[in-house]
C-alpha cells in the first residue's frame, strides 16, 4: 500500500505532469489531461469550464490517480509488458498501425482542401 502524502507533494507531483506531459493535438483542449491537472491544481485552465471550481490549493484528484499518470508519462506498462510483433505488424495488413500512427500527426494540421481530398480519396477506391 503506497504511504499517504502531504496535499504539497501531491500538487508538486502534478505541477511535474503537467509540465512533462506531452500535448495531443487531435483532443479538444477542454478534455485534456492539462486542463484536467490545471483543474486539480485550483489554477484557471485556458479553456472555460463548469462553475464548481475546487478551493486554491486543493487537489480533487487521488493519489492513485497521481500515480497512475506518473505511470503513464514514464512508458511504465509498455516496457513491462511489451507487445510481440505479431500484434504490432499483423499478417493481414502490417502496416496498419504505422498509418494509424502516420494520420493521427497529419490530421491536425491538414487544411480544407487536404481534408476535402482525403474523404473523396476514401470512397473511391481502385
Amino acid at each position: 500500500m503506497a504511504r499517504p502524502q502531504n496535499p504539497r507533494s501531491l500538487s508538486t507531483r502534478l505541477t511535474h505532469l503537467l509540465k512533462h506531459w506531452p500535448a495531443d493535438p487531435v483532443r479538444p483542449a477542454s478534455v485534456s489531461i492539462q486542463t484536467y491537472l490545471q483543474h486539480a491544481l485550483g489554477q484557471k485552465p485556458n479553456v472555460p469550464t463548469k462553475k464548481n471550481q475546487p478551493p486554491p490549493g486543493q487537489p480533487v484528484i487521488s493519489e492513485s490517480s497521481a500515480e497512475a499518470l506518473e505511470a503513464l508519462l514514464e512508458n511504465r506498462f509498455a516496457r513491462r509488458y511489451p507487445l510481440p510483433k505479431k500484434i504490432r505488424y499483423p499478417a493481414s495488413d502490417p502496416d496498419h498501425y504505422d498509418n494509424l500512427i502516420r494520420e493521427f500527426e497529419e490530421a491536425p494540421n491538414r487544411d480544407w482542401f487536404g481534408r476535402l481530398r482525403k474523404r473523396l480519396s476514401g470512397m473511391v477506391r481502385l
